[in-house]
């Protein structure tokens, strides 16, 4: 067998079997062909798909790359939620604590953000000392003991994936649904959570873009992980603006610790992390209804027990806990730019790309695996769709250390900014629950 042949084969749009799946990841992971050769197989996977036997194929051979995690009796009671990411997504860092405090066991292996999305470690980082370097016999010990850990995806956990997933950002194959579908079910499959649910996003701050798309991909997830014997729940969101106000890193923690507190809670953030707290609960078996979960959870917040939950996951892994109180704590920016309207009407839009974008020109998230980040910058956006502005009010802010990247990354914000007379209704977060090829 050569790769040759088997690029070759699926240029011309032919199914691979499971041996020749195998083989490639085999080639992957001995260095036995060229990137170059891996890279031109998996533009021919672009172009061509998969189907679903030969996604199961790959999934699977990604999965024994490496080490399979078992929790053993604790493996059905654990919960892992997964996002394909999207611009100004902290939503592990609400929901975490929250579904700790309603009882339910989480632990998560996380990877570092590539690209314009940002990654739930790199703003959990930001707290300063947290440790995101624990072994899995650490994560057992506190899991038993607080019912969380956390850590970087530095096991041997996928290792083909992580493998794949650079060449796929490097060459702009970062949205073909086989091979995200393949990426995600192998990671959360791997990683021994016995309930797993993904949240599959679409929009401008999204790599699928539409709605259709982000099915497409749901409806895989559910089936693949169906045929590896693990029942995956899908929650198809919107990603066409920005999730809640900041976007970066540390600033993201801020507004998460901000909801913990029972702050802000009619937001955008508010309403998706209820509603994803209140699905995982339900597919525990937990509520048989979303209102009542929903109640339950809200008290959770209000009375102190999800922000508590979050600072004891915070003193566990060595962080310091004073940033609950004191946001002075995190590493500040040199300079803070408050930029103003220049008309009067309502936000009936924010970009989700451009804001991303603007945030990477600040430095707040990384195009290759091993580069740096500043976590301390970003963007704050006082107003959000649906909000009305008037002309002289604060649009959005810049938290910046590149004084010469700055006008530029004003033009990107005020570009992302659609103002008009006339108010729009903002669309839905949640498109779309499956489970199981059931939609709810």
């Amino acid at each position: 067998m050569k790769i040759i042949e088997l690029i070759q084969k699926k240029k011309l749009g032919k199914e691979h079997t499971k041996e020749e799946i195998n083989f490639i990841i085999d080639a992957l992971m001995n260095n036995t062909y060229a990137d170059y050769q891996i890279s031109a197989w998996l533009m021919a996977v672009y172009f061509q798909g998969l189907t679903e036997d030969e996604t199961v194929y790959l999934t699977d051979a990604l999965i024994q790359s490496g080490d399979i995690v078992n929790f053993e009796d604790l493996t059905s009671k654990i919960i892992d939620i997964h996002s394909t990411g999207g611009v100004g997504d902290k939503i592990s860092i609400t929901l975490i604590p929250l579904l700790v405090a309603a009882g339910v066991p989480i632990i998560k292996l996380l990877g570092p953000g590539l690209g314009y999305t940002g990654g739930t470690i790199d703003k959990l980082k930001s707290i300063p000392g947290f440790n995101t370097g624990l072994a899995i016999s650490d994560m057992i010990r506190q899991l038993k003991s607080i019912n969380v850990a956390i850590s970087s995806n530095t096991h041997n956990i996928a290792p083909a994936n992580r493998t794949l997933q650079a060449i796929k950002y490097t060459t702009s194959l970062m949205d073909s649904i086989p091979l995200i579908t393949a990426s995600v079910v192998a990671k959360k499959v791997a990683t021994g959570a016995g309930n797993i649910i993904i949240d599959v996003k679409y929009g401008s701050g999204a790599s699928l873009k539409t709605a259709e798309k982000a099915e497409q991909l749901a409806n895989l997830i559910v089936k693949v992980g169906k045929k590896l014997n693990k029942s995956i729940t899908t929650v198809i969101t919107s990603m066409d603006e920005p999730l809640g106000r900041a976007i970066g890193n540390s600033i993201e923690v801020i507004e998460a610790i901000e909801f913990l507190k029972g702050k802000n809670q009619t937001s955008d953030l508010a309403n998706l992390t209820y509603e994803f707290a209140a699905i995982a609960l339900i597919s525990l078996k937990r509520y048989n209804s979303i209102d009542e979960a929903k109640e339950y959870l809200k008290y959770l917040v209000t009375s102190g027990a999800a922000l508590d939950k979050f600072r004891q996951l915070i003193k566990k892994q060595k962080g310091n806990c004073k940033v609950l109180d004191s946001y002075d704590i995190f590493e500040l920016p040199q300079y803070k730019i408050t930029c103003k309207a220049e008309q009067s009407g309502f936000v009936n839009r924010i970009d989700g790309y451009k804001i991303a974008y603007a945030c990477k020109l600040l430095g707040a998230v990384r195009d290759k695996k091993n580069d740096d980040i500043d976590r301390s910058v970003g963007i704050y956006l006082n107003k959000k769709t649906g909000e009305y502005v008037n002309e002289g009010d604060i649009l959005f802010t810049i938290y910046a250390n590149k004084h010469e990247e700055i006008e530029l990354v004003k033009e990107y914000c005020y570009n992302a900014f659609r103002i008009s007379e006339n108010q729009e209704q903002p669309k839905n977060i949640v498109y779309k629950v499956i489970r199981d090829d059931q939609n709810v």
